[in-house]
């Protein structure tokens, strides 16, 4: 009885997931799909949540697993190999795809409580091996409670955080939060926009920078010397 509920509220938790993507738009000529979407973005879930870290992995795991998937969806053909894997993903709207799966993380999260906190990152290891393939830079939001990444952009290099954190702010549902952000993306118009979202904020700069702007500093001072009153 135990199992016939458990595979009922994950088969629940799939029609969710998948009803999500279901806007996805897939390029594939239909005539010629061996592997339906939805079956693809399943494998990739369950393989993540399962420690995968890369697409042989996926499809390696999806081999040795395929009677548990076939429980959720057919899988007729089975899953795709890796380098199949990789072209089916690649082809996908990255923007469009990063909007759905925002959309189902905030559905399980609802508003993060607490801290989100957003910052810029070079992934390790991704500059390639020739001097003009630059490295990925990537900005992120993390929910500190729920120890949850909420959502990514990617950006050209690290001056485009300013760009991409509104961007990235945008997709996310911060209601109440506490948003904390450092470095370049210290800026008005940042700030503005968290608490368009009805999100409180935190911006910190490194002390060299502080100096280059006295009034940073004057405002500094007067809003402490209102708390030591208080």
């Amino acid at each position: 009885m135990d199992d016939v509920a458990c595979d009922a509220g994950a088969l629940a938790e799939t029609v969710v997931f998948l009803g999500h993507f279901k806007d996805l738009p897939d390029g594939r000529q239909s005539g010629k799909v061996r592997y339906p979407l939805d079956e693809v973005l399943l494998l990739c879930l369950v393989a993540v949540i399962a420690g995968a870290e890369t697409i042989t992995d996926i499809a390696r795991l999806g081999d040795k697993k395929l009677d548990l998937l076939r429980r959720f969806r057919p899988f007729l053909e089975g899953v795709p190999s890796h380098d199949h894997l990789g072209d089916i993903l690649a082809s996908l709207d990255a923007e469009h795809f990063q909007r759905c799966f925002v959309a189902w993380v905030a559905s399980l999260t609802g508003a993060p409580e607490g801290v989100v906190a957003i910052h810029g990152k070079t992934v390790r290891r991704s500059k390639g091996s020739r001097n003009a393939e630059e490295p990925i830079h990537m900005v992120s939001a993390f929910a500190a409670r729920q120890r949850l990444m909420l959502g990514q952009v990617k950006v050209a290099d690290k001056a485009n955080e300013i760009l991409a954190i509104p961007k990235l702010l945008d997709m996310l549902a911060i209601k109440e939060a506490i948003v904390t952000i450092d470095a370049m993306g210290c800026q008005r118009t940042i700030a503005q926009k968290v608490l368009d979202k009805k999100a409180d904020y935190i911006l910190a700069q490194w002390w060299p920078t502080w100096l280059k702007r006295p009034s940073f500093l004057i405002s500094i001072w007067i809003i402490s010397q209102g708390f030591s009153r208080s």
